[in-house]
Formats: C-alpha cells, sequence, structure tokens
C-alpha cells in the first residue's frame, strides 16, 4: 500500500506568492517581512495546513515559525474569508493545491507499482 507523500511546502507558498502578487524566496524566509509579505505567508501556510493536510507542528517547522504564529495565520485567513470575494479565491487556490496532491500521489503510486 503506498501512503501519501509528506506536503512539500512550497506549493503552497507558490501559490500563495502568485496570488498575492509576493517574492516566493520571503515566504519561506525565517526574517520577518513587510505587511504584504507576511499575509502571503499567512495564506500559504493556511493552505499548507488545510489543503496539503499539514499538520501545525509541520507548517512550522516547514515555514520557520512557533506553532502559535501557525495557528495565529490559519485563524487570520479563517476571518479574512468572510468575505466573499477573499472566500472565491482562497477556495480555488484549495482546489488547485489539492488536485495538484492528487496528481503527485497518483504518479507516486504509478511509479511504485511498476
Amino acid at each position: 500500500m503506498f501512503s501519501r507523500p509528506a506536503p512539500i511546502p512550497g506549493l503552497s507558498a507558490a501559490a500563495a506568492a502568485a496570488a498575492q502578487a509576493a517574492p516566493f524566496a520571503e515566504l519561506l524566509s525565517a526574517r520577518r517581512s513587510r505587511p504584504s509579505v507576511a499575509r502571503a505567508r499567512q495564506l500559504a501556510v493556511y493552505l499548507h495546513h488545510v489543503a496539503l493536510g499539514a499538520s501545525v507542528s509541520g507548517c512550522a517547522k516547514a515555514f520557520a515559525r512557533d506553532r502559535a504564529t501557525i495557528r495565529h495565520a490559519c485563524a487570520t485567513i479563517e476571518d479574512l474569508r468572510d468575505d466573499p470575494s477573499f472566500d472565491a479565491g482562497a477556495a480555488r487556490l484549495e482546489s488547485a493545491l489539492a488536485a495538484q496532491r492528487d496528481m503527485i500521489c497518483g504518479l507516486l503510486a504509478q511509479g511504485s507499482a511498476q
């Protein structure tokens, strides 16, 4: 039986960087950033947790933050989802990342069956 691979933080970071027009490298940086980059990082963390199924601890490790910061990021994005426009964009990103995750899992399963 093939198990699901660990979530790849680059997938959620790339999606959030593109959606928020933020520099990709800054999203994975351990340094503090300007507010627009911080918001994009919060979105990346949220997507990594919700769409890709990473644990809070896994998100903390991937994004070089502590678990309280990860929980705050997820709560912030959940609050922003009250705005229908933001929610629609977040839902599209979640769907796209879930589809990518499933495609990667399918390819890995095919490779292990051969």
